[in-house]
């Protein structure tokens, strides 16, 4: 039980977006689509006043260049999968 507690109190936003995406595969995701499944599944121990301006500036983040696990949708603002191959 407590390494459950630890590691969900550890998970950083990368790590939870991650394992949103992995379990809606073909599915992208709006940064608050993500943040609502984060929140409701307690896939991480949310603090702080804006968590959605954290998530969303992980995924730009890591949705540039080559080592990004991200994939931003074209055309679709602030929309994004899992890189193929990164899973």
């Amino acid at each position: 039980m407590r390494e459950r507690q630890r590691k969900k109190k550890g998970r950083t936003w990368a790590e939870a977006a991650k394992t949103v995406l992995e379990k809606y595969p073909n599915t992208p995701m709006s940064h608050k689509e993500i943040l609502q499944v984060i929140q409701r599944e307690r896939l991480k121990e949310i603090s702080g006043t804006s968590p959605l301006a954290c998530l969303n500036a992980m995924l730009h983040t890591n949705s540039r260049g080559e080592e990004g696990i991200f994939y931003k949708v074209p055309g679709r603002m602030g929309v994004y999968t899992l890189k193929v191959g990164k899973i």
